[in-house]
């Protein structure tokens, strides 16, 4: 009689702890606004997470998709969007696209099969590009079934470093646009209606970033690689493109090779663009050279993302201390002064606003 109810225990035990891990907290952002922080966690610690800054009230709710769902969030989380009442949140070392509920954070369903995603960019309803850091080109899904329906293909397993790896997306006109960081020198131009890559330029050492101004026009900044890297070491560049033409119009090369560049974007009026290297920024897209004062000095901070909330101007900034511990994410006014700073997540990656 004692080894049955002896397992008796243990089952109940384990049940009880299992769920303790599930225990969830409803959420509602109805009717409220803010800022989502993408946090990356820590790489193979499954850490990943979500905050959500509430710019009206100025609080903070970390691991919010943790408290609504009762389960973590995956590996490295990338980037995320929103869009019709969802929001997709692309978690690269999972290999997965989690579809949630714009109002409540439940998971809803998730895009799985994909092998390190970044970014996600909509055409429609039913087709949706994911950039991808291996698979060596651009995934095509359903977002409505959450099911793959083609690749475009941009490199192939016989190329050197895993080119080229798809990061970013931007659509201009009727062609898509993608960098490829990782080892790479290139920006891909695809018809994504004919599922292939068509051109490509070289623009520097390792794109890292890209956006369009109000003027389409391509932007992408360079971090120009790391001594020691294989595929070489450079000076960091910000790169102008002519979209109609392929081509380079403007190049400003940084001066230090070491300037700790970042993610560029896009001022809310879109007639300058705001750029991490170092210290934050901010030039006219009609500049001929780089600014020599910062608009945000760095002082302590290690800049990681930067977006500018399009209905204030408010230009919001996240630090990512020493990529191991959380994280800070700053706002400031329009002018650079600031306004607020809020704990967050493991190495904060991307802001999107809501």
């Amino acid at each position: 009689m004692r080894a049955p109810f002896f397992l008796l225990v243990v089952v109940l035990g384990l049940t009880s702890c299992m769920d303790e891990e599930r225990l969830v907290t409803p959420v509602d952002l109805y009717a409220q606004r803010g800022v989502f922080v993408v946090n990356e966690g820590n790489y193979q610690y499954g850490n990943a997470s979500l905050s959500f800054y509430n710019s009206d009230t100025r609080e903070v709710t970390n691991n919010i998709f943790l408290r609504a769902n009762g389960i973590p969030l995956g590996d490295v989380a990338q980037s995320m969007a929103i869009r019709q009442g969802k929001i997709y949140v692309v978690i690269n070392n999972s290999g997965v696209v989690r579809v949630l509920n714009s109002n409540t954070l439940a998971l809803e369903k998730s895009i799985e099969g994909l092998t390190s995603p970044r970014h996600i960019l909509f055409e429609n309803e039913e087709r949706a590009y994911i950039s991808d850091l291996y698979a060596r080109g651009i995934h095509i899904v359903n977002p409505s079934t959450g099911k793959k329906t083609g690749f475009i293909q941009a490199g192939t397993k016989s190329m050197p470093f895993y080119q080229h790896p798809t990061e970013n997306l931007v659509r201009i006109g009727d062609r898509l646009y993608t960098n490829c960081w990782s080892y790479d020198r290139k920006v891909l131009v695809i018809d994504p209606m004919a599922e292939k890559v068509v051109d490509s330029i070289e623009v520097g050492l390792q794109p890292l970033w890209m956006i369009a101004d109000r003027q389409g026009k391509l932007w992408t900044i360079t971090d120009g690689g790391f001594v020691g890297n294989p595929a070489g070491n450079e000076k960091p560049k910000l790169v102008r493109i002519n979209p109609a033409s392929n081509s380079i119009e403007k190049e400003f090369v940084f001066d230090d090779i070491n300037a700790q560049v970042g993610h560029i974007t896009l001022s809310a009026t879109g007639d300058s663009i705001l750029f991490i290297s170092n210290d934050i920024y901010k030039m006219s897209v009609d500049a001929t050279s780089l600014p020599t004062e910062p608009f945000i000095p760095k002082k302590r901070r290690t800049y990681r993302a930067i977006a500018v909330d399009p209905r204030t101007y408010e230009v919001y900034v996240t630090d990512a201390t020493d990529f191991i511990n959380s994280g800070y994410l700053f706002r400031f006014t329009p002018n650079g002064d600031v306004v607020d700073s809020v704990k967050v997540g493991v190495t904060p990656t991307g802001i999107s606003f809501f």
